[in-house]
């Protein structure tokens, strides 16, 4: 009987492809579509040290800086914004909280209140327009959190 030959690996990766270009379609089309950037940054950020998972980092860091471009943010601002929360603050975040819930709510606020001032600090150091902070993030932060409890609850 002859094996089957096919990498599900390269599979797996195509579905993740069509599903975020789908999400950012979505998410354009429907303006209470959810973006779920709290939850790539918080997969990010659980997952960056497994060598497993690099392939799917590099694609949630694609996703973002999409996201990025088709918003109007700047560009590598999510990248910036991983680099201090991971160096500086993840650790300790890590020890002061047993809560898996209060972890990720606060990465998820990471990811949307913490860019929301790191742009803010790009606009103001380029003189350019401000980022609003709209009613909707609230929602999208709700949604990314129920979300992020569903596949991420047993990963911390």
């Amino acid at each position: 009987m002859r094996r089957n030959s096919t990498n599900s690996d390269y599979i797996r990766i195509s579905f993740a492809i069509l599903a975020l270009v789908l999400l950012q379609i979505f998410s354009n089309l429907f303006q209470f579509f959810p973006t779920f950037v709290g939850v790539f940054f918080s997969y990010i950020v659980i997952n960056i040290k497994r060598e497993e998972k690099f392939i799917y980092v590099v694609l949630s860091f694609l996703y973002l800086s999409y996201y990025e471009l088709n918003k109007g943010f700047f560009l590598f601002s999510y990248f910036f914004l991983f680099v201090i929360f991971y160096n500086f603050f993840n650790q300790k975040i890590i020890d002061s909280f047993k809560c898996k819930n209060c972890i990720l709510l606060i990465y998820i606020m990471v990811a949307y209140i913490g860019y929301f001032f790191l742009n803010s600090f790009f606009a103001y150091i380029l003189n350019a327009e401000f980022p609003s902070f709209t009613m909707e993030y609230f929602y999208y932060i709700a949604f990314d959190f129920f979300a992020s409890i569903l596949f991420f609850r047993s990963k911390i």
